[in-house]
């Protein structure tokens, strides 16, 4: 901190001055002045009061009068600051970022009030302000005073370059329109502001510059003299009153008109209730009223047609709508002698070679029927869907048994007696007769088996057999289809075979002529997923799904024809842009066992085991359908997932080049395009994304 010797005070208004002279002088009476001997005594010493107060009069006036003249030429600002100090009797608090050289040139002496001012405007050029505060002066950067700034409420004969902050309530206009009104009028160390709670501009800068804007807000907060009118119109529509409006008067309400009359000069069409509103003070009120007189006049012709060619909307389907709206609609056309009668609102037609619309209807009509195409003409979103169908099979099967054959080859019976179970491997009766005969099994079954027996050409055979399997098989299906549609479009993806089906054979007809044929149908099997989805104005969507997994199944007994299996989900969910959800499980746990045996034989208690054979089967699947709608909007979104794709695609290139012994350290992304040329598409193919 940097002061001056000289006591200083401090006024309640927060400036501070030095004390020059201290005048305080008090004369008690402590005896009665009125006796003789107290006038002898009192009457000398009045007489040098008198003097001395005369004296300090002198020396007080002399004081104030005094003056200084400072030259200095590369001064340290910090020395600059000690030497006002010194001079004023202020106490200074300097930043640390306060630094520099200043130069000041002065011809002519000043007092201590110049001299303040003049330290305030060398702050000024240099880039520093000075703020009152708490009994001291802060010497700081000028971008950081409005910060520090003192309320101006709180400030009374401050120097014209201190820098303070004001509050000026706004009672007639809007606070914060008037902020980019005066906002270049702020230095730009300054600060301006508009509280909306309090319709108030809060304004940081120098007491001169705040004294001017307030002068300047106090002008625009005048009560409003420009007021609004509603203009019914009768013949003409306000879409096109408005645009012949703005070419009549472009220096009030046309493009040409002037930033200081855009909040003054307006005229508004309101479309729903065909009028226009009307801001403006009485004369120019007067002046639009007089031109939509003259302009709100019936139509030359009773009827217009147009052809109104469609962006993104399907002709066929927007007439339809556009007929329903329209078909209770009847509208009054003014005959040659002045006579009206009701006519049929619009006809409409559409061209789906051109994907166009023929409208023919009067011109109020017209409007209105080309405003609705308009909002209904619009780039739909699209959606990518894509699902993840996850399958996991495990199928332990564990079986036993147990075969006996007996028979005699000379009776021509081989075996004669036998038994027989199909769930475990090939029968002992096959095998006994390919011994005999000197062949080989016709089928070797899985897992191990082994038998006992004689075999006899010429006479008993005899044998036993023993199988037993276990296996294990493991299946893990993992689908992933990908769909992209138009938002409210019903889109499908069928991936799989299809198959015929048998529905009915006949062999003969009813005469008895032979004339057999087959009747068959084919059905899709494999992966179908159907989906429709409905964007909302955020980022959710609807989706309506129909997915299926079919697959043809093991052929079952008795059964007429082939045997598939299907699992299907069809529901209705919400979900957020890019969010996966899982639509549907399944969980499934089979625990199959089949037991074959010799009847009472096989019941016999230990010995049973001889003559029955089991089979123990089990069975686990478990099913996960996954699904991922993105939301297309626009085409940086299509191109953005085209791109994931491709990349993909030629990272799977990369992989089949290596295997092929290929170095592809040094091979670059090609451009989209380029690559499916060259590897034989074309864009006619329809190969390659616009």
């Amino acid at each position: 901190m940097i002061g001056s010797k000289r006591p200083v005070a401090q006024h309640s208004n927060g400036e501070f001055v030095g004390i020059r002279l201290n005048k305080a002088v008090s004369i008690s009476h402590a005896v009665d002045t009125k006796g003789p001997l107290t006038r002898h005594f009192l009457e000398p010493l009045r007489g040098i009061v008198a003097l001395c107060l005369m004296m300090c009069a002198t020396l007080s006036l002399a004081e104030d009068e005094q003056t200084w003249q400072i030259n200095n030429k590369d001064a340290d600002i910090r020395a600059f600051i000690q030497q006002v100090a010194e001079i004023t009797g202020y106490n200074f608090v300097i930043d640390p970022r306060v630094k520099g050289k200043v130069t000041v040139i002065s011809n002519a002496k000043m007092n201590r009030d110049a001299i303040y001012e003049m330290f305030l405007s060398v702050l000024q050029v240099n880039n520093f302000t000075a703020i009152p505060s708490d009994g001291v002066i802060k010497i700081v950067q000028q971008n950081e005073a409005k910060q520090l700034a003192d309320n101006l409420k709180l400030l009374r004969g401050v120097p014209t370059e201190q820098i303070v902050t004001k509050v000026i309530q706004v009672n007639n206009a809007n606070a914060l329109e008037l902020v980019p009104i005066l906002r270049p009028m702020v230095a730009k160390y300054g600060h301006l502001a508009g509280v909306a709670a309090a319709n108030a501009l809060i304004i940081s800068d120098h007491i001169a510059n705040i004294s001017r804007i307030a002068g300047i807000v106090e002008e625009l907060d005048s009560p409003s003299k420009y007021e609004l009118e509603v203009v019914q119109l009768e013949e003409a529509w306000v879409g096109d009153m408005v645009k012949l409006l703005e070419e009549l008067a472009p220096s009030e309400i046309g493009k040409g008109k002037a930033k200081s009359l855009a909040q003054k000069f307006s005229v508004v069409a309101d479309e729903r209730s065909n009028r226009l509103i009307i801001k403006g003070d009485e004369n120019f009120r007067e002046k639009i009223k007089e031109l939509i007189e003259k302009l709100d006049q019936p139509a030359a012709t009773s009827g217009t047609t147009k052809v109104i060619r469609l962006k993104h909307a399907d002709a066929e389907t927007l007439a339809e709508l556009l007929k329903g709206l329209m078909g209770d609609v009847q509208a009054e056309v003014k005959e040659q002698g002045g006579a009206k009668k009701n006519v049929a609102a619009a006809s409409i037609y559409a061209d789906e070679g051109l994907n166009a619309l023929v409208v023919r209807a009067e011109p109020s009509v017209m409007k209105e029927v080309e405003l609705v195409i308009t909002q209904l003409d619009v780039r739909r979103a699209q959606v990518l869907i894509e699902a993840a169908i996850v399958e996991i099979n495990d199928e332990t099967t564990k079986g036993l048994g147990v075969q006996w054959a007996i028979g005699d080859q000379s009776s021509g019976s081989v075996p004669a007696a036998f038994s027989n179970f199909r769930n475990v491997g090939v029968s002992a009766a096959s095998v006994i007769t390919s011994i005999v005969n000197e062949s080989v099994p016709t089928s070797i079954p899985e897992g191990i088996g082994f038998g006992v027996g004689d075999a006899d050409s010429n006479g008993i055979s005899w044998g036993v057999l023993v199988q037993a399997l276990s296996s294990n098989a493991d299946a893990n299906l993992l689908s992933t289809p990908t769909i992209i549609t138009m938002d409210n479009q019903e889109s499908q993806i069928i991936v799989g075979r299809n198959v015929p089906f048998r529905t009915g054979e006949t062999t003969t007809t009813g005469d008895g002529t032979a004339n057999p044929f087959t009747t068959i149908t084919r059905e899709d099997v494999g992966l179908t997923l159907k989906v429709t989805p409905s964007v909302s104005e955020g980022d959710a969507v609807r989706l309506e799904i129909e997915q299926e997994s079919s697959a043809i199944g093991d052929s079952v007994e008795n059964a007429s024809d082939i045997v598939t299996t299907k699992r299907e989900i069809k529901t209705t969910v919400l979900a957020d842009n890019e969010e996966i959800i899982v639509l549907g499980g399944l969980i499934q746990d089979d625990h199959k066992t089949a037991v074959s045996k010799v009847p009472l034989l096989g019941d016999i208690p230990w010995l049973g085991a001889l003559f029955r054979s089991t089979s123990v089967t089990k069975t686990k699947t478990n099913l996960l359908v996954f699904l991922k709608p993105t939301i297309l909007r626009d085409k940086e979104d299509s191109q953005k997932i085209a791109d994931e794709k491709y990349l993909g695609l030629w990272e799977l290139n990369l992989g089949i080049e290596k295997a092929k012994n290929v170095n592809v350290e040094d091979m670059e992304l090609p451009e989209m395009e380029s690559f499916f040329k060259s590897n034989g598409f074309s864009r006619s193919d329809g190969m390659i994304p616009e």
